[in-house]
């Protein structure tokens, strides 16, 4: 009867913002929880010896960073960043902490957010995607270690901010300077940048609003976010020989995929390779006896996965069923077609590889899109959520007890505690 009790509640808006809360929490506490089993492979040794050395002043202000997968080093500005971490950390622990507490607070800007600007009809949505990423296994493993990806989430507040207030002139000098600082923390800013650019000119010139946006303010934040950008090109440029795209990635266009399942949250095998399938689906232990309940919880959210495309082609058959993604927020609507096709469109037509990391870039959308096509089923968000939950404290246990996996390519590796461990 009880239980039937708290489900009836869900149809309350106020109990539905407290359990939400609650989850934002929870999804806080998650990226703080065990702070020394971050992973500690090369790229984080790297970047946490850079970061220190400036400090220290053994080291000048780097115009480029660490070397990128295309060939060059990506520009200077992620490393500025963990410098400026290292200012009030003196160990890899406490450097990862303050990666941690940033993500943290862009979650909850973005909430504070949703509470000031968004109508209290159409919130639902957002706070309910807001909730999965709090908890979704990819976002807190992206919110806990000592890599450029993990920097992203404050700028991607940033642009949101900017580009929605874009009529005035900060905003839309925030828009500008916070995205063309992103491309020089992580190079994959660039394309949300050009995204939601050329979105926004098409969105609004449709709508015969684009005179409205500040232009002025857009082309100045730009200007001097532009300015390190233009050292970094001037000493990478000459070393650059180019670099390769394959016309797989335009005729597999990944960053949908890698979409659809970080946003369901069953993409753990990329941290975890062949161990996902040999030894995580069997957890989580129960006395030391494996319960394989990891199973059922992947095969549940990939059916959440395809759900709405089987409705998405009814109603298509039918021609009476809206489509799933038809909503009356066309804000939100501006956004997720702006990251999505916008954003996603210019990684596919430049067949780029999108590994899922690159989802950091549109942090927190690809979840709040989820929210979206199950905005009036508060149950199923709900069992998503509760869901997401089980992976990513499983998975944090898992890590915890294992120590991680032996691999040091793009794999979790072994954790820093165990190698602290080892070490002595």
């Amino acid at each position: 009867m009880s239980l039937n009790k708290s489900l009836a509640k869900l149809d309350n808006p106020q109990f539905q913002l407290v359990l939400i809360i609650g989850f934002l929490i929870i999804g806080s506490l998650l990226r703080l929880l065990w702070g020394a089993d971050m992973e500690w492979k090369s790229e984080e040794q790297w970047m946490f010896s850079q970061a220190e050395q400036i400090v220290n002043g053994t080291i000048p202000l780097p115009r480029s960073g660490i070397q990128s997968s295309i060939g060059i080093p990506n520009p200077g500005m992620g490393v500025w960043c963990f410098a400026a971490i290292a200012k009030f950390a003196d160990n890899p622990v406490a450097m990862a902490r303050g990666v941690q507490l940033l993500n943290i607070t862009a979650m909850w800007l973005f909430f504070a957010f949703v509470l000031w600007q968004i109508a209290k009809n159409q919130r639902d949505t957002w706070l309910w995607g807001l909730a999965i990423a709090s908890v979704n296994p990819l976002a807190i493993i992206l919110s806990r270690k000592i890599w450029i990806p993990d920097l992203l989430a404050p700028f991607c507040f940033l642009i949101f901010l900017g580009h929605w207030f874009r009529q005035k002139f900060w905003g839309s000098f925030l828009w500008g300077i916070a995205g063309i600082c992103s491309g020089q923390v992580h190079m994959g800013g660039f394309f949300v940048v050009i995204g939601i650019f050329c979105w926004t000119i098409w969105h609004d010139g449709r709508k015969k609003i684009l005179k409205k946006t500040a232009w002025i303010g857009y082309i100045l934040g730009t200007a001097l976010g532009s300015i390190p950008l233009l050292l970094w090109l001037w000493e990478v440029l000459p070393q650059w020989q180019g670099s390769r795209s394959s016309i797989l990635g335009l005729l597999v266009p990944k960053f949908y995929s890698q979409w659809l399942t970080t946003a369901l949250g069953i993409n753990l095998s990329y941290s975890l390779k062949d161990v996902f399938w040999q030894d995580f689906l069997s957890e989580p232990l129960i006395l030391g006896i494996p319960t394989y309940l990891m199973i059922p919880a992947h095969l549940f959210l990939v059916g959440i996965g395809i759900y709405p495309a089987y409705r998405w082609f009814k109603s298509r058959k039918s021609q009476r069923l809206k489509s799933p993604t038809n909503s009356e927020n066309s804000q939100l609507n501006l956004y997720l077609k702006a990251l999505g096709f916008g954003v996603g469109g210019t990684f596919t037509l430049l067949a780029v590889n999108i590994p899922p990391y690159y989802m950091a870039l549109v942090f927190p959308f690809t979840y709040i899109w989820l929210a979206q096509l199950y905005r009036h089923k508060v149950k199923l968000l709900l069992a998503i959520v509760l869901v997401q939950l089980l992976i990513s404290l499983t998975f944090l246990v898992f890590i915890h007890r294992t120590g991680g996996i032996p691999f040091e390519g793009s794999g979790y590796g072994t954790s820093y505690r165990f190698q602290m461990m080892h070490s002595q």
